[in-house]
């Protein structure tokens, strides 16, 4: 597994469920497809307790900032609640 990133927000939406968004500085250098494809198909969430939680990437957004600094949002759908996912978890591949 491989670090994809730092969970910063976890929100849901009501027409796509939950998306966790975070930052990898590490990422930033990469364009959006070389990001999407190392994300890949499923993530594994590891919580700050250490449980590991393998989810189902729905979509993944990317945007960046003015001084060219990405944030990625990885939708997952509404299988899960934003609730079981604490901040300070992180993403990695699976």
């Amino acid at each position: 597994m491989h670090k994809l990133l730092d969970i910063g927000d976890v929100f849901e939406s009501k027409e796509y469920g939950t998306i966790i968004v975070g930052i990898n500085p590490e990422l930033d250098t990469l364009s959006h497809s070389e990001i999407k494809n190392r994300i890949g198909d499923y993530i594994v969430v590891r919580t700050p307790d250490y449980k590991e939680l393998e989810m189902k990437v729905i979509s993944v957004q990317i945007s960046n900032s003015l001084i060219d600094k990405k944030t990625i949002g990885i939708c997952i759908g509404k299988a899960v609640n934003p609730s079981d996912i604490p901040i300070r978890s992180v993403v990695y591949t699976r």
